[in-house]
């Protein structure tokens, strides 16, 4: 706990460089997938799915999933849809190899980036309680950190652009990305570290 007594504005303005120095050379804290975040339904790791819609990225698929009608009536439709193994009405062949895109879908650098004001903000008001010894380094870093992993989930929940393909739409039911599997907005967090520990 830093204890101390400020007294005149230059004194202020002096100690909270020193404690920012300090917090920036010592701790800092990062918001996103740590390792060990865990995984999603079908058992991939949910920091891979994470780096994915993060960045986008390019899928080489062996090929070899069947597609054809799922019932009766899609046949008579004409509906053709890709089939899960041992179901639908009539197989009517299977994929060859192909590249699958994933569009980049960021929930971490543009909504961060967009909120550096509200976070710069929350700093200032943040920062004389640390002088003052009424909060920790580690403590204001923590409310920094919840408020920046609050905004990436609202920042899914809000949807994030491009919106799902009509195909995905229709399998997951929305064409808000990364809604259906909340395993992974419900895993944003954040830890607090020395920079050097992660080199």
């Amino acid at each position: 706990m830093i204890k101390s007594r400020i007294r005149g504005g230059q004194g202020v303005s002096r100690r909270l460089r020193e404690i920012q120095q300090r917090l920036t050379d010592q701790k800092r804290v990062y918001v996103g997938l740590p390792e060990g975040s865990g995984n999603s339904e079908d058992g991939t790791p949910l920091v891979v799915i994470g780096a994915i819609n993060e960045f986008g990225g390019t899928i080489n698929h062996p090929g070899g999933t069947k597609y054809g009608y799922r019932n009766r009536q899609e046949a008579e439709d004409g509906k053709v849809r890709f089939l899960k193994d041992g179901q639908g009405f009539m197989v009517l062949g299977e994929t060859g190899p192909h590249k699958i895109t994933i569009p980049e879908r960021s929930f971490l650098r543009v909504p961060l980036r967009a909120n550096q004001k509200e976070f710069a903000k929350a700093f200032r008001q943040i920062m004389p309680k640390v002088a003052r010894g009424e909060l920790t380094i580690e403590q204001a870093l923590d409310q920094i950190g919840a408020k920046a992993a609050s905004v990436s989930q609202e920042a899914i929940s809000a949807g994030i652009g491009p919106p799902n393909a009509d195909s995905t739409v229709r399998q997951k039911g929305s064409s808000k990305p990364l809604i259906r599997d909340g395993h992974l907005r419900q895993a944003i967090t954040w830890v607090i570290k020395n920079p050097k520990e992660l080199s």
